[in-house]
Formats: structure tokens, sequence, C-alpha cells
């Protein structure tokens, strides 16, 4: 459906048959299945960007929220009835066929299939393609119950869960327990080394933690901790003057819009040199050339490539090895809480634009619990005050030791060893070696 999707299916690529498949494109899909995912994908990104419409936006984004629903978590209860999203579902499958072509892609052989958006998972099983595994990785820490089976009691599918609560809501669908492995979100290999030493992430971290410590108060009360971790002797006491904030508009381009006010505020530090910006336009040319026009009205042109980068490629492939690159130069992740709350993992502060739908509210309480994400303390206008602030306390530098220590980090290497084995350990900690 969305960049989302393939952001947790690309760092599996290289154990898989052909690499990723994207369905639902026109390369993987034929024509009169291609127009059925067409619709649902543009009402998607219209509805997403009209949600930031004032007044009308709340009134045409109710719809598609009302159908992302997730019910509360408590009090406990059976929700492992079909909901309407579960019974169009099944509609498409039975009687559109949706499906039906990958069946015939990966029929010839026996290998297992990991799916990271429902619809296909459930297809090739309502179909009768049950002859191999059928794994189906979650993109959010909770989840609305479409991602399920009709019947889950008897389904087949293995879910990929990236984190405890996604485990229980599952089990709340009707899942059998069997059928849910605790894996983690899957990051990409190039942002962590090795799984025994993780030793590209914490190199990253450890100067992320200097840069976004520059009183030194965070290594005050965490520098043991630090050099434990991290297997360092101890802390230079010059840091870097800069850091990099990284804003990613998203998919839809649904924050475009507050790219104009974030680099009008932090002009002055861009020019002084007290801050670099990363941009991520995604693979839509018109947000990508949306920045670069606001850029040059703020007559920031000359920056960009120094103190301003902008990752876009037209190639999903392409862009997502751009930005995991730009990932290991950020010190602040600035992004609605998508499944980009889990690179949290990589010891990265994730400062929280508006969540949009239930599953990202519910990404946004996962961030929050695990002391991970931010929510701004001022408006947009201000950040060149506030984001400094937060820098000089020490507690961006917190958010991201918080998300090394609690989110899983190595979820690309357990389901490489499922794949590999058939077998699964679960691993009692985040940082488990």
């Amino acid at each position: 459906m969305g960049l989302g999707h393939v952001r947790a299916a690309f760092p599996l690529r290289h154990m898989a048959k052909g690499g990723v498949i994207l369905y639902g494109s026109p390369a993987a899909t034929p024509p009169a299945e291609y127009r059925i995912w067409r619709k649902i994908k543009r009402l998607y990104y219209v509805v997403s960007r009209a949600g930031n419409l004032p007044v009308i936006g709340k009134y045409i984004l109710a719809p598609m929220l009302a159908m992302q629903k997730i019910e509360p978590y408590y009090p406990r209860t059976d929700l492992s009835k079909p909901n309407l999203g579960v019974f169009y579902l099944d509609y498409l499958i039975r009687k559109k066929r949706i499906g039906q072509a990958l069946i015939h892609t990966i029929r010839q052989t026996r290998i297992p299939v990991i799916h990271t958006f429902y619809a296909t998972a459930i297809a090739l099983e309502r179909l009768g393609l049950t002859d191999r595994p059928n794994y189906l990785l979650i993109c959010d820490a909770d989840m609305n119950r479409i991602w399920v089976s009709k019947h889950p009691r008897s389904s087949e599918i293995v879910y990929l869960a990236p984190c405890t609560q996604v485990k229980n809501r599952l089990l709340s669908y009707g899942v059998r327990p069997e059928k849910i492995l605790i894996t983690g979100f899957p990051l990409p290999k190039e942002n962590i080394g090795e799984a025994a030493s993780m030793h590209i992430l914490k190199a990253d971290l450890y100067g992320r933690l200097l840069r976004l410590d520059p009183t030194g108060k965070f290594f005050s009360y965490h520098r043991k901790s630090v050099q434990f971790w991290l297997n360092r002797r101890g802390a230079p006491a010059i840091r870097d003057r800069a850091f990099q904030l990284t804003f990613a508009v998203g998919g839809a381009g649904a924050q475009v819009e507050m790219v104009e006010i974030l680099l009008k505020s932090l002009k002055g530090k861009i020019i002084t040199g007290k801050i670099k910006i990363g941009l991520s336009a995604g693979i839509d040319l018109r947000v990508y050339k949306k920045i670069e026009h606001i850029i040059n009205a703020l007559r920031l042109s000359e920056f960009l490539g120094r103190s301003i980068e902008i990752v876009y490629h037209s190639d999903v492939r392409e862009y997502m090895v751009a930005f995991n690159r730009m990932l290991r130069r950020t010190d602040v992740l600035w992004t609605k809480p998508s499944e980009l709350s889990f690179f949290c993992a990589l010891g990265i502060p994730i400062l929280l634009a508006p969540a949009i739908g239930t599953h990202e509210a519910l990404n946004r309480r996962w961030l929050h619990e695990i002391h991970a994400g931010i929510d701004p303390p001022g408006a947009v206008e201000y950040v060149h005050e506030w984001l400094f602030d937060l820098r000089r306390n020490g507690r961006l530098a917190e958010a991201a030791w918080d998300g090394f220590l609690k989110a899983r980090k190595l979820g690309v290497y357990k389901i490489e060893a499922l794949i590999a084995t058939g077998r699964f350990h679960d691993g009692e900690t985040p940082l488990e070696q």
C-alpha cells in the first residue's frame, strides 16, 4: 500500500528469490487487479493529504479513521468476530480474485512467503495456497482486526510481531499462540552491523549521544551504562557543535507543509552551522519539487548538499538505500509515528509529528511507554528554541538511549534464522547478543 510496507520488506530482500515483489504495482499485477489497488491507494493518499486541510480536513479523514479503528485493549474481550473491513477484503478475494496473480507467480516453488501487507497473506490462504509457510509481518505496535483472517482459529498464517503488544492483540483476535512469533521489526542490516556485535549501530549511537549532549548532562547520569553497552572507555569533553535533524515527510506527502515552517524557523541556525537538516521526500516527484521550491524561496539553496540534504528517488529501492544511509548521520528523526517508530531501536530519538489513524496514535503511545518518543513542546514556528533546549537538557540523548535499550533491533536476523532453519528463538531482551 505505501512506503511503510515496503520499508518492512526491504531489509529482507537479500534472502528472497527475485527480491521484493511490490504487489499492486503495474509490473507485478494484472491490469484488472492493478486498477483495484490503484483506486484504494489513491483514496488513501488523497484522504491523508486532505486531513491537513483546516476545518473540513477532519471530516474528510473521518471515514478512513473509522475503517482503521482499533478497539481499546482494556477491558480484555474476545475480538475475534470479523468486522466490516474483514468482510470487504473477503469479498475482494472471492469475487475480484485479489491475489490470484501472486499465486501464479510463486506456485512453481515450495519456498516460504513473507508478507508485509495483510491482503496478500490472507488471499493466499483463502485461495488455497497452503503448501508452504505463510508469514505476515506486522508493521505497527497495534493493528486493526483486518490483519487477521475471517476464521482466525483455523488459519495457518504465522504472524511476525514487532513487540509484545502486537502478540497480545493477535491473541484477542483469536490467533493461536503458536502462530505468533515476536521477532521485532526488521531494521536494515547496513545500520546494525553483525548481529553479535552490532558494531555499526553502536558506533553510530556513540557519536550521536556525544552530539546530543553538549553540556554533558546525559553522560553525568549514564556514563557507565554507555561505556558498558557500547564498549567504550570514556567520553571526550569537547562535543560537535552541530547535530542533524531529519524530517520524514511521509509517503503520502501529508506533512510537506511543515517543511516551510521548519526551515524558516531554523534558517539562522543553518546559516551559522549549528544544525544540519535532512529531508526525506520519498518517491513522489511532486513532494521533492515542492521541498526544493521552499528551499529556493527561503534563499537556502547554497546550503543544499552541505547543511541541507534531500533524499528522493523515483525508484523505491534506491530511495530506501539512500534513506538508510542518511539515518546513520541522523541525530533526531522527526516523523509521524508510522513504522519509522521502530527505528528508535537504532538509538535515534523520535520527534513526533501528528498521527494519522488509530494505528499511528498507538505507535505514539508505545514510543511514550518506552520513553523513546518526544512530543514537540512548542509550535513548529519555535523549533529554533525548543529543539535546542531539548538538546541542552539531555532529553534527546535520553530518548536515544531508551530506544536503544528497550526496542528490539535484531528482527532481520531472527527472521533470517527462522527461514533458514524453521526454528525460532524469541530472546529475553532487546539487547540479546
